[in-house]
């Protein structure tokens, strides 16, 4: 028997670097148990030679503000896609109030 972890609202942001990987997020969620409501804003991620993609299976979310490379398969109905890095998603806003609070143990 298989068992998965369902992943929902999760919130990634202000993230800036630069990866090797051509894959500057992987989003690899399970077929059997999708991950929910993930969202981005603020994310600036570059190849250190060559662009860059977004890989998505079985994930749903959305962006606000700058997201690099574009995650356009967070939206799309497509379980397993790859956004290259020359499609952007919509804009839904240039940044997001500060509601969470970070504290280390």
């Amino acid at each position: 028997m298989s068992t998965a972890v369902q992943i929902s609202q999760v919130m990634y942001r202000n993230i800036t670097g630069t990866t090797k990987s051509k894959q500057a997020m992987k989003f690899a969620c399970s077929d059997t148990v999708p991950c929910k409501n993930i969202v981005l804003t603020n994310i600036d991620l570059h190849r250190t030679e060559g662009t860059t993609e977004t890989y998505c299976n079985s994930v749903t979310g959305f962006g606000f503000g700058t997201i690099n490379p574009p995650a356009d398969c967070l939206t799309s109905s497509d379980k397993d896609y790859s956004s290259p890095d020359d499609m952007r998603i919509s804009h839904l806003g240039e940044s997001i109030e500060d509601h969470l609070v970070h504290t280390e143990l």
